[in-house]
């Protein structure tokens, strides 16, 4: 079997099966990683709304106004919610595999899946920015946790209130 060699995203982790506490402990792991995904029952019934269509009409809608810079490639994050979804929500998956590559390439699937499904995954996505900025800056400081996310709140607070006095600033001028 050549083909277990190769690392690929969809493949079953643990091969074999084993009864005993492993089942309880694969899908507790599983639901703590759905949640720090962002894949919530939330975000699998707007999934199940979602057709082919809205894709095409996003599609053209972006194409309409392309004078932003095309976005890069995916985030870690994002490359790790997309594999769960797609393995979660199969709706989605048959929705992607009718229109790529053949409608739109697949890195514009999901810029515009990552559009549609914004309000859902946008506080999960959040939050691992702020524990991947807490792990870069514990190991270049080497200090304590509870002191850097005292940092970055304060930091984040910052810019918070700087955006809402130039929001007020605005207002006052119209």
């Amino acid at each position: 079997m050549a083909f277990s060699a190769f690392s690929w995203p969809f493949r079953r982790r643990g091969s074999g099966g084993g009864a005993g506490g492993s089942g309880a402990s694969k899908s507790a792991a599983t639901a703590a990683e759905e949640e720090e995904l962002g894949v919530t029952p939330q975000l699998l019934d707007f999934l199940r709304t979602l057709s082919p269509d809205a894709f095409k009409a996003a599609a053209l809608q972006l194409q309409g106004g392309s004078t932003e810079a095309a976005a890069g490639d995916l985030t870690s994050w994002q490359e790790r919610h997309a594999v769960l979804v797609l393995s979660k929500a199969k709706e989605l998956a048959k929705i992607r595999y009718d229109l790529c590559p053949r409608h739109m390439k697949d890195k514009q699937f999901w810029k515009i899946y990552f559009l549609l499904a914004k309000s859902y995954i946008s506080p999960y996505e959040l939050r691992a920015i702020q524990k991947e900025k807490i792990r870069r800056m514990e190991t270049e400081n080497g200090k304590s946790k509870e002191v850097i996310t005292v940092e970055v709140e304060m930091q984040e607070s910052k810019g918070s209130s700087l955006s809402r006095t130039s929001e007020r600033d605005l207002e006052s001028q119209v």
